[in-house]
């Protein structure tokens, strides 16, 4: 078989022209072709899926772009809530600051107007106010460094003194009741004959309530011959403090105390001519005259 092949292409005027070309020739370019299309083909492929991710990329890019942008607004907000918020911290610290001045100022201003008035009642009775015991100064030293709480602390310190003084005095009435014999001398109710009272004596219902005017330690609870059932306080700061004729004491020996609490009913016990307190002040052991404590402060009920 001739493998010879003739290609032959006619023109429109009849001209004939004639290309020779064997059957391998031709597998040849036929092969070359076709590889040609495919390699066209893939590469038309990749071309549109680089195309894709190209495109894909940019979105992604743009979204990312948006939400960076976003995020940067978000920030700034923050950035100017958190500014908002240390402004009002600021101000509301100073405000505290002023206020907190402002109430160390009052309450210093009442301290002292207190401490002045407690050492004018207390004085006026002739009781002293205990001298600071402080031991700041011996065996120290070192730079002055001024300090403005020295003063505050000072009046704090001394009033808290007055305070403990005050509430350790046997201050006010132990009953409400009418006055029917005072301190000093008197007529004996009983026999007549001229005495000394050591205390004052109080008219009361039977069974009403009797009130301790201090704080203080029973140091003693018993029926007492002619003082009857009685009961002295020790106030520990040298006063003691007594109630005679109770129809019941209701405290035992070591009870603490406080101011106004309830110590015995008013009865009329021992040498007694009727329902009445007899209540006697002393001092180092001596009766003193309980009115000029009376005089100071009434107990609170």
């Amino acid at each position: 078989m001739d493998d010879q092949l003739h290609i032959i292409i006619a023109g429109e005027r009849g001209k004939v022209i004639k290309f020779p070309c064997s059957r391998k020739k031709l597998r040849i370019f036929a092969a070359v072709s076709l590889i040609t299309i495919i390699f066209l083909a893939v590469t038309s492929l990749f071309s549109v899926s680089f195309f894709n991710k190209q495109h894909s990329s940019a979105g992604e890019v743009t979204k990312l772009q948006k939400q960076l942008e976003k995020s940067q607004q978000q920030e700034h907000k923050l950035d100017n809530i958190i500014a908002a918020l240390e402004k009002s911290k600021s101000e509301q610290e100073a405000a505290f600051n002023e206020e907190k001045e402002s109430l160390i100022s009052n309450a210093v201003s009442e301290l002292t107007e207190r401490s002045d008035l407690i050492k004018e009642i207390v004085g006026s009775i002739g009781i002293k106010l205990p001298k600071s015991t402080r031991s700041e100064g011996k065996n120290s030293g070192g730079p002055f460094i001024a300090d403005d709480t020295l003063q505050q602390d000072e009046l704090i310190y001394k009033a808290d003194r007055y305070i403990k003084t005050i509430r350790l005095l046997p201050l006010g009435r132990p009953l409400k009741g009418p006055i029917t014999s005072r301190y000093g001398k008197r007529r004996d109710p009983l026999n007549k004959k001229s005495a000394f009272h050591t205390g004052i004596d109080f008219r009361g219902k039977r069974g009403e309530k009797i009130r301790s005017t201090a704080d203080g330690i029973v140091k003693k609870a018993f029926k007492n011959g002619g003082y009857g059932n009685y009961v002295m306080i020790d106030h520990g700061n040298g006063y003691t403090t007594s109630f005679s004729h109770m129809q019941k004491y209701l405290v035992r020996r070591g009870d603490q105390i406080k101011r106004g609490q309830v110590i015995g009913l008013v009865g009329n016990t021992g040498r007694s001519t009727g329902p009445h307190l007899h209540y006697e002040v002393a001092l180092d052991g001596k009766t003193i005259n309980p009115y000029n404590f009376m005089k100071i402060a009434k107990l609170k009920k």
